[in-house]
């Protein structure tokens, strides 16, 4: 049985969703943004927490790294800010989307919450479904194109999970290269690719917590079986994130460790391009063009659990 009320979260209206085993808030406001992710019998927040006491509420345009970071989001329809041409003009991509920054309406049914947007800039419908079973979060996406052109668009999952120093990362099984996207100390410079098992850099770690350092790189192939996660060894907890990787054949990570505003949180992120950017996804042929008669429909299941209870 899942309890869902609406409730106040800092000086924003949310919706928190629990049953015995988790519980969730979501933020319509900011795009659905899943601000608490909490397994209840430890207390334990999985969700990386606002370093602010209140959140400001961006406009159009806004730019990302000017507010706060936390919990999780989903970037649409891309992550880096552009300028795009298509045959009805140049449309300009935000950085880190549009759907973070907007306002959604809501529908609170019996065991599930429905969130919806229409976007009038680019001409889409993009809803969610959200529902708990068990000690599980799942999100049901529908993102339809309204026009009869095809939209250029990338989505990933901008989940930013809580940063501890001793954690632990899972890739998929079929993962054996990364590209590094950004310049760092531990990877070196953008677009080299590194093998996952290396004297280098070990990937299934996040830098130390002096290090005030930031990194992203993600697989470089085709991922084909949606599964990825953290464990935090030092409280017994591990979350799991399973995808259809069908939809979403791509994976980058993001981790901070002070080196981005003095933030600590990380994000594996499974996406439907490859990577970040409009221009730089049509370069690797993997850029995604939504149609008209072909919505995009997929969906994210988040287990949280006790790593006692299961082991992999």
């Amino acid at each position: 049985m899942t309890e869902i009320k609406c409730i106040k979260w800092k000086n924003l209206e949310g919706i928190q969703m629990e049953n015995n085993t988790v519980s969730v808030v979501i933020l319509p406001r900011l795009g659905g943004k899943l601000a608490s992710l909490q397994y209840k019998k430890t207390k334990f927040e999985f969700a990386a927490q606002m370093k602010e006491q209140q959140y400001q509420i961006p406009g159009r345009d806004a730019e990302f790294e000017k507010f706060d970071a936390s919990g999780l989001d989903d970037a649409f329809p891309s992550i880096a800010g552009s300028r795009v041409m298509s045959r009805n003009g140049e449309k300009i991509y935000p950085d880190h989307g549009e759907i973070w920054s907007s306002p959604f309406e809501y529908e609170i049914g019996r065991e599930c919450v429905h969130l919806s947007f229409r976007s009038t800039r680019f001409s889409y419908t993009y809803e969610k479904t959200l529902e708990l079973k068990e000690n599980q979060v799942i999100i049901y996406y529908h993102i339809c194109n309204e026009q009869k052109e095809p939209f250029p668009c990338l989505w990933a999952f901008h989940g930013l999970m809580r940063y501890e120093e001793d954690m632990e990362l899972w890739y998929p099984k079929e993962v054996d290269s990364f590209e590094n996207v950004l310049f760092s100390q531990e990877l070196g410079a953008a677009e080299r690719h590194v093998p996952i098992w290396n004297k280098e850099y070990d990937f299934s770690k996040v830098p130390a917590r002096e290090s005030g350092t930031m990194v992203k790189y993600y697989a470089d192939k085709k991922i084909k079986s949606g599964f990825c996660g953290y464990r935090y060894p030092s409280y017994g907890m591990e979350c799991v994130i399973e995808y259809n990787a069908q939809k979403l054949p791509y994976l980058g990570t993001w981790i901070t460790a002070g080196g981005y505003r003095g933030d600590y949180n990380c994000a594996m992120e499974p996406a439907n391009g490859y990577y970040d950017d409009i221009y730089i996804a049509e370069k690797n042929n993997s850029l995604y063009l939504l149609e008209k008669e072909n919505p995009l429909d997929f969906h994210i299941k988040i287990t949280m659990r006790e790593m006692n209870k299961v082991s992999r």
